[in-house]
């Protein structure tokens, strides 16, 4: 009996280091992002650098803006030029990623006084040259026109942008192209839909770069030969390529009605037993039944390729609908969170699996059954204490009732739910963005026509903390 009640203590002694070592409790409070007093920025995506420095571009007044911070007061900003103006010169849909250099990478897509769009680059260093960093688009692509898709992400000592080529015929997807923005000469296609006699339409698209700098590319599209469109899955690396640099490592994983093209595909990375990196791709199918599906395979060269329909509990077999997917992958475990509907719940919630293998049913996070659930991202956090050295699944959501009440939250994958955010006002927008490096954890969001900014703080770095 005392065996069992000192095992018992020590339970409870190890789950509460545990979650003493998971988000914290606090969250910087809430600040504006502005460039210039009373300006409004949109489209803001944020990414945080390895001393916590958190980088955001945004847009405001159609220009691309850049404002770096610690808690929300800005340390520098900066504002690109465009030689034109009025309402077809325009800069939009930005992207960044920074490097452990503490290099910011941005791209963004830009009219210049047309209808033809370009895909922009530039690199930000993290101490300003003399004379400053550009200020003007730098082409992805020199000679060739985009139908309006870029993405950007790093790793380490490594960034990639891929975006695309525009078929001028029929203004659909001619090449889907990458480029290495740490060395800009290692460029190539990620999939080459003219050579094929076809052109394409990206409904959604993930990417990431494993442990050994390679860029893996999942998406899913619909294509057209000369029959009717039909929907593909494909996975994609440049862990081989050819003598061009195209990637030769691609995995046409399925084709089909079944593939829900309204569902975002999801990538991440996770170890097996034997510590070898898998690369894997979750993805929706299914018409009146929604259903998970995770594809993987050796992250460097593809080998075992293997598919995982999620298990869900009964009550999803008759009606599932889902909207929203992420996976995340700390060492060999996968964690899932999706956000959708079954047939015993009248509004769709957030789900999280500690465990996308497990036959273990999900766990609603989700504060509330009345209102609607948007903007599902996860990112690891390392854990603060070193003594419980750990990595959590951070896990962001946003919960409106498309009236007045908007709600934004974190959940550490283990036992805590944050309300980090609460704000009411009659427009509402599905905008928001997290990113992590590390013990620290920042997040900008849309609500209210203002973009808003936080970021993880012990109570000792805060003059207020929020709860």
């Amino acid at each position: 009996m005392l065996r069992k009640h000192c095992n018992r203590w020590l339970l409870i002694v190890v789950l509460a280091l545990m979650l003493g070592a998971c988000i914290p409790y606090s969250f910087s409070p809430p600040k504006e992002v502005h460039i210039d007093p009373g300006d409004s920025v949109s489209q803001a995506q944020v990414a945080v650098d390895t001393e916590g420095v958190s980088h955001i571009v945004g847009v405001v007044d159609d220009r691309i803006v850049y404002y770096r911070t610690r808690y929300g007061e800005p340390i520098i900003t900066a504002t690109f030029t465009m030689s034109g103006s009025g309402t077809d010169w325009k800069q939009y849909s930005p992207g960044i990623a920074v490097t452990d250099s503490r290099t910011a990478y941005l791209v963004w897509i830009e009219q210049r006084g047309g209808p033809e769009k370009f895909a922009c680059w530039q690199k930000l260093t993290y101490f300003p040259p003399i004379g400053g960093w550009p200020s003007s688009c730098t082409r992805l692509d020199l000679y060739n026109q985009t139908t309006g898709n870029v993405w950007v992400t790093a790793r380490g000592d490594k960034a990639y942008a891929v975006y695309d080529r525009m078929d001028l015929g029929t203004g659909r997807i001619s090449e889907l192209m990458y480029k290495e923005l740490t060395n800009p000469s290692i460029t190539g296609h990620v999939n080459w839909y003219t050579e094929y006699f076809e052109t394409g339409f990206i409904y959604s698209l993930d990417l990431g770069i494993d442990s050994q700098g390679y860029l893996h590319v999942g998406f899913l599209d619909d294509y057209e030969d000369g029959n009717p469109f039909a929907t593909r899955l494909f996975l994609n690396s440049n862990a081989s390529v050819d003598a061009d640099g195209n990637m030769s490592q691609q995995w046409f994983i399925t084709i089909g009605i079944t593939l829900d093209e309204s569902i975002p595909v999801s990538l991440s990375f996770f170890n097996d037993t034997s510590d070898v990196e898998y690369v894997v791709l979750a993805d929706g199918q299914g018409s009146t039944v929604d259903t998970i599906y995770l594809d993987y395979c050796v992250a460097v060269g593809c080998a075992n390729q293997q598919y995982h329909r999620v298990d869900l509990p009964s009550s999803w077999d008759t009606y599932s609908a889902i909207s929203d997917i992420e996976i995340l992958g700390i060492d060999q475990t996968l964690h899932l969170s999706f956000i959708g509907l079954d047939s015993t719940t009248i509004k769709k919630q957030v789900y999280y699996m500690n465990d996308a293998f497990s036959s273990d049913p999900p766990i609603d996070i989700s504060q509330t059954e009345d209102t609607q659930k948007l903007t599902l991202e996860m990112t690891p956090v390392v854990g603060r204490d070193p003594d419980l050295p750990g990595i959590f699944p951070a896990t962001a959501w946003m919960e409106t009732d498309f009236a007045s009440k908007n709600n934004y939250f974190v959940f550490d994958g283990l036992f805590k739910k944050i309300k980090v955010f609460d704000k009411y006002c009659d427009s509402v927008s599905s905008i928001g963005n997290i990113s992590s490096n590390g013990i620290y954890l920042s997040g900008a969001w849309l609500d209210c026509e203002e973009t808003w900014f936080t970021t993880q703080a012990w109570t000792n770095q805060l003059p207020l903390i929020m709860k």
